[in-house]
């Protein structure tokens, strides 16, 4: 076990190494992007912040909640990009659609391995992690919270569902490209950028019907808006647990479906493959 730990934490700093030389290699190039990224991630947040501020609150939240919201989004989402962002992991449809798992089964690495390390990008891709400690450091001191230990553990417990969340949803849908490689292969986006757009916005007012639906079967409630409402303490009991279900469950379920997948894929391949690597 500590062998294969070591194994992982190696293969890290390779991936992290090799982000570094990129950035050197064409500073130039490499500084376009990561303010590109930084533009992205401001403008996203923005919108969401500048309504609140300009109607004193926004779905049950004032503006200095809305902020802390937002700045966990950005922090966990920020985080979840970062370790799965690079080589398409996070995007895992257009690997599958494009044949290019044949190129992980030949690697000499485990391929759960090979997904826990291949995305880390902590030079270039950290950009909305950086911004959501910031925005979260920024709300936490204008809402004057208590540092406790509880908020602490449940900071780190919901960043993690978010990222269990966001993964599990990528690999659950994206697996489809396993059976339909053309219609899926762009899947696993899709999702990803429907939890962007809506994993901002607090559910407060909407109907119950719907909070439920956006709280279980399309959980973005549960990405920003249910763990902002906790941090705040608004929530207890049972309620609290709900992310950890339901994250859970979607790894559970993506798990199963990528098994299956794998074994089909391994019968039939991908007749999109091209020796040169492209898709036709």
């Amino acid at each position: 076990m500590a062998d294969k730990i070591q194994s992982v934490l190696r293969l890290l700093r390779l991936y992290a190494r090799m982000d570094l030389n990129w950035v050197l290699q064409d500073f130039k190039a490499a500084l376009i992007v990561v303010c590109a990224e930084i533009i992205n991630n401001l403008t996203a947040v923005s919108g969401i912040l500048l309504l609140a501020v300009r109607f004193g609150g926004a779905g049950g939240l004032n503006t200095d909640e809305i902020l802390l919201m937002l700045g966990f989004f950005e922090f966990a989402d920020g985080l979840c990009y970062m370790l799965f962002g690079g080589f398409n992991v996070l995007h895992i449809s257009r690997r599958i659609g494009r044949g290019q798992v044949d190129h992980m089964l030949i690697q000499p690495r485990p391929l759960i391995v090979q997904l826990l390390t291949e995305g880390f990008m902590p030079v270039s891709g950290s950009s909305g992690f950086l911004i959501g400690i910031l925005l979260t450091m920024l709300a936490w001191t204008r809402l004057h919270l208590e540092v406790t230990l509880l908020r602490l553990s449940l900071l780190l417990l919901y960043t993690l569902c978010h990222t269990l969340l966001t993964l599990g949803q990528s690999f659950l849908f994206g697996s489809a490209a396993f059976w339909t490689p053309v219609a899926s292969e762009e899947l696993s986006s899709l999702i990803l950028d429907l939890n962007s757009q809506l994993g901002r916005f607090p559910l407060f007012g909407l109907p119950r019907w719907l909070i439920g639906l956006l709280c279980t079967v399309l959980p973005v409630g549960l990405l920003a808006y249910l763990p902002s409402l906790a941090l705040l303490g608004r929530l207890t009991g049972i309620v609290l647990a709900l992310p950890v279900c339901i994250a859970a469950a979607f790894a559970l379920a993506a798990a199963c479906c990528f098994r299956a997948g794998m074994r089909h894929y391994l019968q039939y391949s991908c007749n999109r493959y091209k020796g040169m690597g492209h898709r036709s």
